[in-house]
């Protein structure tokens, strides 16, 4: 069977069970801070497995997942992957053990017709918990019981954490045949790769107490897992799993493109990171991550780094990981939309970072082979962390080539050297640490979904739900800073980029509390930051600061308009990939992989000012997720929306979308006409990292403000300059060319005097009869030497010339060759030179420059040089 056929028997075999077949989550967790990628299929299903939402008794699915503690295993082993397709069914206090077990056997064998002498079984034997009778006489009815296996926690009981939902499980093994291992009693313990675990049901009855005690749940659950890749693998008769054809598309392409038959080891560890690799680069691409150096984006660039690190093993010595792209996209089909519809993206940010690390790679690899050729048997960590800032080496990477050589890293120095470097913040949670979100997560599960009406109006009648304190504790009555939920508010909390509201909380028409930001960390309840006298129960009245939010309603349309002039001018390959919008101003980074000319530029500001002067309409509807497609509505990649979703609709009409100017899914607020936005001034434009640019400006009252402030300057330097405002441009540009000649004329000057020399100077005959003159040049800046030498040089038809300086402890110089001196270098004497200064030289032999200590006086260091010379 293809894999497909065995993804949608698994789908269909359990949809004809009654239980409802889900897509796919993002590999995002949106509403888990605590997790960086979705690594299995019950992730989505949290709130389900607690009893906090009932909407569904069962289900199943195919998640794709990623995982990446393993990734140093990924390319010498047979089935460790990072991007891998989670098969599981799940049921939230309906079927149990029985359903489970049989027809986990009955699609196995009815199915897909495994062999049933093929396939063992792991129980839970017992300790912190019973013995797993149950599941053990109900395997009894389909395997005899020597195939029947009795294992400790490690392997057959399953927990979420140190606390919450655990119980035992039931594991089943695949036998691959013999493998020539020489164990006589090898059987699914053996660590040899004959027996591989295909499937893991989890019975989870328990709930794990702080004192490790365990009580049980309200609801018996199932959550199963059974990994797509090594399920094909056995349906296929594969000796692993990278030769099934879930794989085989992108080593093939990557053996021709190499050049290589992938027969030694060193081939076949490379093709699979490759392979495996892409995958799960060509996802998280898709997914809207872009290569960085923190949280996912420091995963994703690891990841296209360790291929281009093998591909370059095997011979690569161009970007090529960018090709096999389409081999993703032809081995899921149509499976995944989210990677034929980004497939252009996926190439150009492989592309990108492949080049960017092409170009560093060669750099970084020789800095670290004169590291480790001089550091014995341990390379120390800030120079591991050296490497990962300066040339982009991961840790994993310079740790492989460091182990080739049989040389250690220091990875407890690194992390210490990381961190006194402020070591990379998390691009999640990053003011929520774990004790927090548990608190969060508890009034998420407690508390009722809080009613936002602020796109309709500024004020909203409100009940108090609950209060915290500053330490996230729950409190009855609040004093001073805290936090606060309500049923309702009119307050945006911050989201896609837009901060939260401020404003008050009003009680018998007074002030009572201060509201100074909104959050709702887990998606569902909002919650308050606030500052005031409040009580739980209490009815009070919110009060939106009116201001504010129309000053960052402005800046949020701008940033629409911005959008959409940008894909018109450079086309649909423009992604956002990050905003800020508050009052202040707003930032837009996009993804480019060119530099802007003045003309484009010029282009895009000016669509975005005719669509301000058009006085476009903005409606806003909730519209059936469907429509998106349909009516070429713009979304974020990766971007988890619900349905119905929110469309913002800038020009044209819902009726008749192809007029339209801009369209895009958003949640945030927005002005009703892009008139009121009034202005958009750029304050900054650049490259971010590869591929990547950002765009820093200010629209509506914002920039008004911004204008004020400038005309303002204007106006006091037109008054220090006496001449009118418009005159201000050109009398500053007649300024700076005349000071640019005085600085010229002084330079020449300079340089004249410092080369006359006098006392400072002296010259003598070199032991080869070359004459050597030698210049300090007190006072000169190291950048000057090279100017002074030459002057100097002006007056010689042969002659070796070294000029130096000190500044600031260290000692500087240059060595000049005028006309040419037989047997003489240099850079040969620079590099003597700099020997006696404990420093370093480089440079050509006719010009060389270095420095090192000022540590021995002018008299001394001429004569060391005299002897050297």
């Amino acid at each position: 069977m293809k894999s497909t056929e065995v993804r949608n028997s698994f789908l269909q075999f359990f949809k004809s069970k009654g239980l409802p077949v889900l897509p796919s989550s993002s590999l995002i967790p949106h509403n888990d801070p605590t997790l960086l990628f979705t690594s299995a299929g019950m992730v989505q299903f949290k709130a389900n497995f607690l009893g906090i939402d009932k909407s569904l008794k069962n289900a199943a699915t195919c998640q794709k997942c990623v995982r990446t503690t393993d990734i140093d295993s990924v390319g010498f082993t047979e089935r460790h992957l990072t991007f891998f397709e989670m098969l599981g069914n799940f049921s939230f206090g309906d079927y149990f053990k029985k359903e489970a077990i049989g027809w986990a056997w009955e699609y196995l064998t009815q199915v897909l017709k495994l062999d049933p002498a093929k396939l063992y079984v792991s129980i839970y034997k017992g300790g912190i918990a019973p013995r797993d009778e149950e599941a053990y006489n109900t395997w009894l009815q389909y395997v005899p019981k020597e195939r029947i296996f009795e294992l400790d926690e490690a392997d057959n009981f399953w927990t979420m954490g140190p606390t919450g939902p655990c119980g035992p499980c039931t594991e089943i093994y695949y036998d691959f045949g013999d493998k020539g291992c020489k164990n006589p009693h090898c059987d699914i313990t053996c660590n040899c790769g004959r027996f591989v675990e295909i499937w893991n049901v989890v019975f989870e009855s328990y709930n794990r107490q702080e004192d490790g005690s365990l009580q049980p749940l309200p609801q018996n659950n199932i959550d199963t897992g059974m990994g797509l890749e090594r399920l094909v693998m056995a349906m296929q008769s594969k000796r692993n799993i990278f030769e099934t054809d879930l794989f085989t598309p992108l080593t093939d392409a990557a053996k021709e493109i190499l050049h290589i038959e992938g027969h030694t080891p060193q081939e076949i560890s490379a093709l699979r990171i490759i392979a495996d690799h892409v995958r799960s680069s060509s996802f998280l691409i898709a997914e809207g991550i872009l290569p960085s150096n923190e949280g996912r984006g420091y995963i994703l660039r690891r990841l296209i780094r360790r291929a281009a690190r093998y591909a370059k093993l095997m011979g690569s010595q161009k970007p090529f990981l960018y090709t096999l792209a389409k081999k993703v996209s032809q081995i899921f089909d149509g499976l995944y939309p989210e990677i034929d519809k980004n497939l252009p993206h996926i190439e150009e940010v492989l592309k990108t970072e492949e080049t960017l690390f092409f170009n560093t790679l060669q750099n970084g690899e020789e800095k670290l082979s004169a590291l480790l050729a001089k550091k014995g048997q341990t390379l120390s960590g800030e120079e591991a962390f050296y490497l990962h800032e300066t040339f982009g080496f991961p840790l994993e990477l310079t740790r492989e080539i460091a182990a080739a050589k049989g040389v250690k890293v220091d990875e407890d120095g690194y992390q210490k050297a990381k961190e006194a470097a402020a070591a990379k913040s998390r691009s999640y949670a990053d003011e929520f640490s774990k004790e927090k979100v548990k608190e969060f997560q508890r009034l998420e599960n407690a508390l009722p979904a809080t009613v936002f009406t602020g796109y309709d109006g500024l004020t909203q009648k409100a009940r108090v739900l609950a209060l915290l304190n500053q330490d996230f504790e729950e409190v009855k009555s609040l004093s001073g800073e805290g936090y606060a939920v309500f049923d309702s508010t009119s307050f945006y909390a911050e989201s896609g980029g837009q901060v939260g509201d401020i404003g008050q909380v009003q009680k018998d028409g007074q002030t009572v509390a201060q509201v100074t930001d909104v959050q709702k960390p887990l998606g569902k309840v909002y919650l308050h930051q606030v500052n005031g006298s409040l009580h739980v129960g209490e009815e009070v009245m919110l009060a939106v600061d009116k201001a504010t939010r129309l000053r960052t309603t402005a800046n949020h349309s701008a940033i629409h308009l911005v959008n959409a002039a940008l894909r018109q001018v450079f086309g649909n390959g423009v992604h956002q990939s990050g905003s800020f919008v508050s009052a202040q101003r707003l930032r837009f980074d996009y993804t480019l992989s060119k530099n802007p000319t003045e003309e484009e530029w010029k282009k895009v500001w000016q669509i975005v000012q005719e669509a301000i002067e058009a006085a476009l309409p903005v409606r806003c509807q909730e519209r059936p997720l469907k429509d998106a497609a349909r009516l070429g509505a713009v979304t974020l990649l990766g971007e988890t929306y619900a349905d119905p979703a929110r469309f913002v609709l800038m020009g044209g009409s819902f009726e008749e979308p192809e007029k339209k100017y801009s369209l895009e899914l958003c949640g945030g607020t927005h002005v009703s006409n892009t008139a009121q936005v009034i202005t958009v001034v750029l304050l900054k434009e650049g490259s971010l990292s590869a591929g990547v640019r950002r765009i820093e400006a200010v629209a509506g009252p914002a920039a008004l403000d911004y204008l004020k402030r400038v005309n303002h300057e204007v106006e006091k330097m037109a008054a220090r300059l006496t001449v009118p405002v418009p005159e201000v441009g050109p009398r500053l540009n007649q300024l700076l060319d005349e000071i640019r000649e005085v600085k010229k004329d002084y330079s020449a000057f300079r340089e004249r005097t410092l080369a006359a020399g006098g006392v400072a100077q002296m010259s003598f005959t070199m032991k080869n009869g070359a004459t050597v003159v030698m210049q300090k040049a007190e006072g000169a800046q190291p950048r000057e030497l090279r100017s002074i030498a030459d002057t100097i040089g002006q007056k010689y038809e042969k002659a070796l010339i070294i000029v130096v300086s000190d500044h600031e402890g260290k000692r500087s110089f240059v060595v000049k060759m005028a006309g040419k001196l037989e047997n003489t270098d240099a850079l040969q004497v620079a590099k003597q030179i700099a020997v006696s200064l404990n420093g370093r030289a480089g440079g050509r032999p006719d010009f060389a420059q270095g420095g090192g200590e000022a540590k021995k006086p002018w008299q001394e260091f001429l004569a060391s040089a005299k002897e050297i010379l």
